[in-house]
């Protein structure tokens, strides 16, 4: 989406725009599969009301009555037994914790809502942070878990920035629309098409199913070489916007320092997402924190048809579990069978009748660059998108830290590259930027 988003501005400045997508069709981890006959996102997806680029996005495709503002019920699963957590209330009533305890969770989760020394909570970990803030007991119990889940062994170094700024993306769904979330009906796969439709358009062209495999500079000019499975081609460009992992495009292209030594030094986990389909419904939530150690660490089972109904899909239940893993360890390998096994002690405590039984498919999918690793000390905040190679503009999930992901980070985030890169061609003699300067690509189908 970061790569649309850069497209499209760059074609409306009136520039030559030509987007090559390695994967069968565009929209990377916002991409859908179908169930039922209906698409859904290959990893859940919900838009905030403060998600305005996505809601922008819906307009412009003209998908506006497609967005429904629905209720969306979450739970903490703590010592095999799930506690509603909605908000403030739920805090208040949260019974592993004492009633001292509770008040202070909920103080210092709101306090995460005003804080303004964003610079300041770059430079303190969460595990320094966190205890101050909400209280030693329910930062163990809380977030100590799901931080571990998630980051494995780095959470200890996760700058307190990113924790504070989940907690206000969250809250923002219960300001504004009374604790609800949005959902494009037909998934944001609909939305991806249109938008590449747009783009398409305009006048760039698409390529799908094809890899670069090779940068270079030659006489002021990228050289970019590419594979699309039969044949190798060769394209010229006078920038190049990089809209993948810095792992990847270290491999295409030596990056200079400083650059290349800031991009080396994040890492990143996998994400496994299985999408399971059952006959019955597993129990009323639509998202449950899991705090409890489940085999092969899931940390989230979303039940997407406690959101979306079920007869969308068919009739069947569709349950998501989430897994933020190293890719060296068992789980970015576990066959479905295995997943499914490591987290049926928790489906059964969600809903005691639980049986083997009840799932009818399940959908895999894997992703290694899911979830850059935010470091104290590191380099994602104020990492530019300039990397020091003229013309080579890079945009990945670290430039948009202290946030996560999501479509409006991500059009965002092509924007800011897209700027980047029309500032390094407005230096380049003659091509004076506007419409009227350069002829408009030959048009070509986009591959889906």
């Amino acid at each position: 989406m970061s790569g649309l988003g850069a497209a499209a501005d760059l074609r409306e400045r009136g520039r030559s725009v030509l987007v090559v997508e390695a994967g069968p069709a565009v929209g990377g981890l916002a991409r859908a599969l179908r169930v039922g006959g209906e698409p859904i996102e290959a990893y859940y997806h919900h838009i905030f009301p403060q998600d305005r680029e996505t809601r922008d996005l819906i307009d412009l495709a003209g998908l506006g009555d497609a967005l429904e503002w629905l209720p969306a019920s979450m739970g903490v699963m703590h010592q095999g037994r799930v506690h509603p957590f909605n908000g403030p209330m739920d805090v208040l009533r949260f019974s592993p914790l004492n009633p001292l305890q509770r008040v202070r969770l909920g103080a210092g989760t709101a306090a995460q809502l005003v804080r303004r020394d964003a610079g300041r909570l770059d430079r303190r970990s969460v595990d320094e942070d966190g205890p101050l803030s909400f209280g030693s007991t329910a930062y163990e119990m809380l977030w100590r878990p799901l931080l571990d889940a998630k980051f494995g062994e780095a959470a200890r170094a996760l700058p307190m920035a990113w924790l504070a700024a989940r907690i206000r993306q969250r809250a923002g769904a219960r300001s504004v629309h009374g604790d609800r979330l949005g959902y494009l009906r037909g998934s944001l796969g609909t939305l991806i098409e249109a938008y590449a439709a747009h783009v398409d358009g305009l006048g760039a062209e698409i390529r799908t199913s094809t890899k670069v495999v090779e940068m270079r500079q030659v006489s002021g000019e990228w050289v970019v070489e590419l594979d699309n499975g039969s044949e190798r081609s060769v394209v010229r460009a006078r920038s190049v916007v990089a809209c993948l992992s810095g792992q990847i495009l270290g491999r295409l292209v030596p990056l200079p320092e400083p650059y290349g030594p800031q991009i080396d030094s994040i890492d990143y986990r996998g994400v496994v997402c299985a999408l399971v389909e059952l006959r019955r419904p597993l129990s009323s939530y639509y998202w449950v924190n899991v705090t409890d150690r489940l085999g092969l660490g899931c940390v989230g089972i979303i039940e997407h048809t406690n959101f979306i109904p079920a007869e969308r899909y068919g009739g069947s239940h569709l349950v998501y579990l989430a897994h933020y893993v190293d890719r060296a360890g068992p789980t970015w390998s576990a066959s479905p069978e295995d997943l499914l096994a490591a987290v049926e002690p928790a489906f059964r405590e969600l809903n005691p009748e639980y049986e083997r039984a009840w799932v009818t498919n399940m959908h895999v999918s894997r992703d290694p660059f899911a979830q850059p690793i935010p470091r104290v000390g590191g380099p994602m905040p104020g990492l530019p998108v300039e990397t020091g190679l003229p013309g080579l503009i890079h945009a990945s999930l670290a430039h948009i830290y202290p946030d996560d992901r999501g479509v409006s980070l991500a059009v965002k985030l092509g924007r800011r590259a897209a700027a980047a890169a029309e500032a390094h061609l407005a230096t380049l003699p003659g091509l004076v930027a506007g419409p009227e300067t350069l002829p408009k690509p030959a048009r070509r189908r986009v591959a889906a």
